[in-house]
């Protein structure tokens, strides 16, 4: 696997390496919603990634 996880070996390992995944892509988008806010054109669009940072 990669240098700071261990090898996935089981269903459960997997299960977390995914979460983990998902929680780390989670606080990337967290981040850059403000700024896509204010770029966005689209008042549905800007409606939903507000709806999506609280």
């Amino acid at each position: 696997m990669g240098f700071f996880s261990k090898d996935i070996q089981t269903l459960d390992d997997l299960f977390i390496h995914t979460l983990r995944d998902i929680y780390y892509a989670e606080k990337q988008i967290e981040k850059s919603l403000p700024k896509m806010i204010d770029k966005a054109t689209d008042p549905q669009l800007k409606a939903g990634f507000e709806k999506h940072l609280t």
